[in-house]
Parts: structure tokens; C-alpha cells; sequence
């Protein structure tokens, strides 16, 4: 008899394992393509996808040669890659001169074969052999061309020979080089973004934030959920129905009303202040409507109905014989909670947490509506939010910020995740 049913069942697991590959896929693939942009080259991250990150490619780049001295030479040499190094030098003490908030580390050392240069040359008109027109031709390694009126020729490792007829003392030449570059990681964009006072102030901001909007709803849930499960009182059943029926109440319905509400606070707040104090003297009377505090109001508010409906599920059908012998014993109702119910339910708190953990941290909506907008308050994702108009060509800065706000979650989701299973499954199994 088992044989044939686990034959029957056999398209049924083939289908589960791939809804779960595809799922694994789907979440992971966006995120090591974050991760790798995150730490290649600007010019990489802007112009190829992360899937080429991993294989050598040919890019251009413009560079100057060596100049003659002021004596003049005969002979000129050099290497490209030395001369790509000693721009990025150049380039790399003019972006810290402008950005003096933020340390912008040097650019990554360029490394492959060079396998051509572009150069302009007069060829035969193919419509009149006795005129001539210019032409761009690429150059190969070890060939030897005309440059400034002298004879350049270069090899694949970037070593070039500029010769003259008479002393040449004059700048260097302009030429588009094209290279077979090797992949190139490092991580110089988690330094620029981690050096730049914007993140680090928003990543102390979201963690004054997430921390108490995961705390405060998980303590004021688990004592009503107590309550809708073990006592007794009018109208416990119906309200515990209000309390589920808010699960539908869409969120953005509720940014009007409790704007006007905050509005309200504040102006009332302002009027405390100055009739109670001399604030005025110090110009310090308006309380504002959007701070920290609103948005663990808002957070709270938000998150209680499914902590409570989560809890209370799980509360409900931790074994009675329990409870009873604790009132045998002359346990009060908060000596109950506190030393059998809560212990009990850490499954059920701690899935809660990742939910409302992972809610705050990232959230948007609230934090850009009801939060506070100073340069030091903002949350990381209204830092990432802005950075899309900022940054918006220089994906590997963008996508080193995403990846520095996924950390943190990552690291609360791996932490509690043994419980995350236990909690989900909160009341579907009586005794569970």
C-alpha cells in the first residue's frame, strides 16, 4: 500500500520542490546582484549587468601617455596601466577636495591586456583612390603607428615606445585604449556610503526607531492577548472581533486622521509650552508633529491587532491544567503572566518581533509621511529614497546602502529564526 501512494504523491513533491527552488531563486538572485554591483567599479556597476562581474571584458578607457621632458627626447616610454594609475591618483585627491563630508577611496588598479588603440588615420577614398579620408582603425598590439609625427607602438602588457626623429619635449598624447580587464571587486563603495554622514546618522535613526516599535506593541499585545484568552469580561469576544476586523483596514487610510491628530498634538504642545515656560526667549516653543514619538505611535498602532490576533491564538492553547494549578497555587492574573505565559510564548513573541522588526526597518510610507525630515533624523530608508536622485549613476553607491540596511534584518531573521516556525504555527494544533 505505501509504494503506490508514494508513487500518487511523487508529482506533488517534484512540484513543491520547485515552487520552493523557484522561490529560493527569486529572492536570492536580487540580492547577490546587489551585493556583487555593490562592489565593482562605478563604470562596471553603470554599463554591464552583475551576471558579467564574474568574466574578463573589454572596456575602453581614454588616457594621456607621458610627455617629453623639457630638455626634449628621442624615445618616450611608458605603460598604460601606469598611466591609467597615475589619473585615477589625480582624480582621486580632486573628489575628496569636493566632497569633503565623505572619503572617496581610489579607484580600483585596472588589470588585463590591452588589445587595441584607437587611432584616426587618412585612408584611400574607396569612391575616388585619389582623395583620402580619415578613418577610425584600431591598432593591434606590437603595431607601430603614427603619433604627434612619431612612432608609436605598445604591447599587450601595456608597455608602449614613443620615438622621434628630433627631441620632443611636448605634453603627451590623448588615445582610447581598449583593454581585456579582469573582474574587479573591492570594497571601496561600503567605505564612500559608511563615510558619508548621511548613513550613519540614518542607521542610529532606524535603530531609535525599530527598537522600541518592536518592543512597545509586543509588551501591550501579549497583555490583551492574555486577557482575550484566559479572563473573563462583557464583550471580550466582540471586541477581540474589532481587534481582527482592524487587520483589514487599509494602512494609507489611516495617514489623513492620524496626521490631523499628531497636527493637533503638536499645536496644543507649542501652547503648553509657551504658557508654562520662557521658551520664547529662546525661540525653542514649536513641538513638531513629526518626530521619533510619532512614529512609535504609528508603528504601534499599526502593528497590534495581528501581534494581538498572534498571540492570542497561541496563548489560548497553552495547556489549561497550567493555569489552573498556578490559581490553585494563589497566582494572581500578572503572576501568571508574568512567570508561566510569558516564558510559554517566547515562540509566538519572538516570530511577532521578526515581523514587526523587519516592518519598522524598512518601512517607507510611515517613516516619509509621519517621521521626522532633519539632515541627522531620517531614516535609512528615506536616506536609500533619496539617494535614487543622488546616486541614480552610481549604482554601486546605491546598492552598497540596500545592502548595508538588508544586513541588519538579516542578522534578526537568523537570531530568532528557530522560533519563527513554532510561532507561524501558533494555534493551529491544540496544545501547541
Amino acid at each position: 500500500m505505501s509504494a503506490p501512494s508514494e508513487q500518487r504523491l511523487s508529482p506533488l513533491k517534484l512540484f513543491a520542490h520547485i515552487a520552493v527552488l523557484a522561490i529560493v531563486v527569486l529572492w536570492v538572485v536580487p540580492f547577490i546582484g546587489l551585493a556583487t554591483t555593490s562592489m565593482r567599479p562605478q563604470k562596471d556597476a553603470n554599463e554591464t549587468g552583475f551576471w558579467r562581474a564574474f568574466t574578463s571584458m573589454e572596456r575602453g578607457h581614454a588616457i594621456r601617455t607621458l610627455g617629453g621632458p623639457e630638455e626634449g627626447s628621442t624615445l618616450i616610454e611608458g605603460n598604460i596601466f601606469d598611466d591609467i594609475r597615475s589619473a585615477q591618483d589625480i582624480d582621486f585627491v580632486k573628489a575628496n577636495e569636493r566632497s569633503p563630508n565623505a572619503l572617496i577611496p581610489r579607484e580600483m588598479p585596472i588589470e588585463g591586456e590591452v588589445t587595441g588603440i584607437l587611432v584616426i588615420e587618412r585612408v584611400p577614398d574607396p569612391a575616388d583612390p585619389d582623395k583620402t579620408v580619415r578613418q577610425q582603425v584600431i591598432k593591434q598590439p606590437g603595431e607601430t603607428f603614427e603619433v604627434k609625427k612619431g612612432q608609436f607602438t605598445y604591447q599587450a602588457d601595456g608597455s608602449y615606445q614613443w620615438a622621434f626623429e628630433e627631441p620632443y619635449s611636448g605634453k603627451g598624447k590623448k588615445l582610447s585604449v581598449f583593454i581585456q580587464q579582469r573582474p574587479q571587486f573591492g570594497w571601496n563603495s561600503y567605505v564612500q556610503v559608511l563615510t558619508n554622514r548621511q548613513v550613519p546618522n540614518a542607521l542610529i535613526s532606524s535603530f531609535i526607531v525599530t527598537i522600541p516599535a518592536t518592543i512597545i506593541p509586543i509588551m501591550i499585545a501579549a497583555f490583551a492577548a492574555y486577557a482575550f484568552a484566559w479572563m473573563t469580561f462583557p464583550g471580550r469576544d466582540w471586541i477581540f472581533v474589532i481587534v481582527v476586523a482592524l487587520l483589514v483596514v487599509p494602512l494609507q487610510l489611516a495617514f489623513l486622521p492620524v496626521l490631523t491628530g499628531f497636527t493637533q498634538a503638536a499645536s496644543l504642545g507649542t501652547w503648553l509650552n509657551e504658557w508654562l515656560t520662557d521658551c520664547e526667549a529662546s525661540n525653542s516653543c514649536k513641538v513638531s508633529s513629526a518626530n521619533f514619538a510619532t512614529l512609535w505611535i504609528s508603528h504601534t498602532a499599526f502593528g497590534l491587532p495581528l501581534a494581538i490576533y498572534l498571540l492570542r491564538n497561541y496563548i489560548g492553547n497553552l495547556p489549561r491544567e497550567v493555569l489552573e494549578s498556578a490559581r490553585i497555587d494563589g497566582a494572581s492574573h500578572l503572576q501568571t503572566f508574568l512567570r508561566i505565559i510569558l516564558p510559554l510564548s517566547v515562540p509566538a513573541l519572538a516570530s511577532f518581533a521578526i515581523f514587526q522588526f523587519l516592518w519598522v526597518w524598512n518601512d517607507l510610507l510611515v517613516a516619509l509621511y509621519l517621521g521626522p525630515d532633519g539632515e541627522t533624523d531620517r531614516v535609512l530608508p528615506r536616506i536609500i529614497q533619496s539617494q535614487l536622485g543622488t546616486f541614480k549613476s552610481q549604482l554601486h553607491l546605491l546598492n552598497a546602502s540596500a545592502v548595508i540596511s538588508m544586513i541588519v534584518p538579516l542578522i534578526v531573521f537568523l537570531s530568532l529564526q528557530r522560533y519563527f516556525v513554532r510561532g507561524l504555527l501558533a494555534g493551529s494544533v491544540k496544545g501547541g
